[in-house]
């Protein structure tokens, strides 16, 4: 698997409340969105996925229960020193992970960062927006170009750091050698379609030229959030 990952603060936001990780020999990826103030998101944003990769140790026995239960703790964890330090009061975090595995591809998430299959067939998407317009758009109430201006796309219906109990998404699905596998935060999708993406992603060029053309697309329409993109071949 070759795979390639970066973030970028944008160009409005003083600090990247961004986080992502790559380990190659596991065929693991994650992405995580923070949110809370300056430090808050920041700081949840990297517990998370701290608290991720310490906990998941040798998923390929049970991957679904042993993700689940990775990032359930990352929650609890998140929890935790929310509760234990006042300036972090409220913090919390978006979490898209990727396990690929020589049967299947299993992903775990919550939030509005997402995850796409890629090949020349279309752009299938592997997780659900966990957002108020996320929600609407799943129960057929607006249409995908209405929830792409909905007032509230960017409150989350589920996060880490929110509620003890958290509910937590988790799929397998088969992939194939030759699909290219898309991680990425909100900052990408809010200013760049789905269309678009796709016609990055799916024609010629290496890894590094596919993700510098996509940041590029963000950048010209002023990057109003952290971008973080990890894009892999599978």
């Amino acid at each position: 698997m070759k795979v390639l990952g970066i973030t970028n603060p944008g160009l409005i936001r003083d600090n990247n409340e961004d986080c992502f990780f790559i380990n190659r020999e596991k065929r693991l990826l994650i992405v995580a969105d923070g949110m809370g103030g300056h430090a808050a998101g920041e700081e949840a944003s990297k517990l998370a996925v701290r608290t991720v990769v310490s906990n998941l140790g040798d998923y390929l026995n049970q991957p679904e229960q042993r993700i689940k239960a990775a990032i359930t703790a990352a929650n609890a964890a998140i929890l935790a020193k929310s509760a234990a330090n006042s300036d972090l009061n409220g913090m919390g975090t978006t979490l898209t992970l990727a396990a690929v595995l020589p049967d299947c591809l299993v992903t775990g998430h919550i939030g509005d960062s997402m995850a796409f299959l890629i090949d020349a067939e279309g752009m299938l998407p592997l997780t659900s927006d966990h957002s108020v317009s996320g929600q609407l758009l799943a129960l057929g109430k607006i249409t995908r170009a209405e929830a792409a201006r909905h007032p509230q796309r960017h409150v989350l219906t589920r996060a880490l750091g929110i509620d003890s109990c958290v509910d937590i998404e988790i799929q397998r699905r088969p992939w194939s050698p030759g699909q290219q596998l898309l991680l990425c935060s909100d900052g990408l999708t809010e200013v760049v379609s789905f269309s678009e993406i796709y016609q990055a992603v799916a024609g010629s060029g290496s890894l590094e030229e596919k993700i510098n053309s996509l940041l590029s697309l963000v950048m010209e329409r002023g990057a109003p959030d952290n971008v973080t993109i990890i894009l892999a071949q599978l």
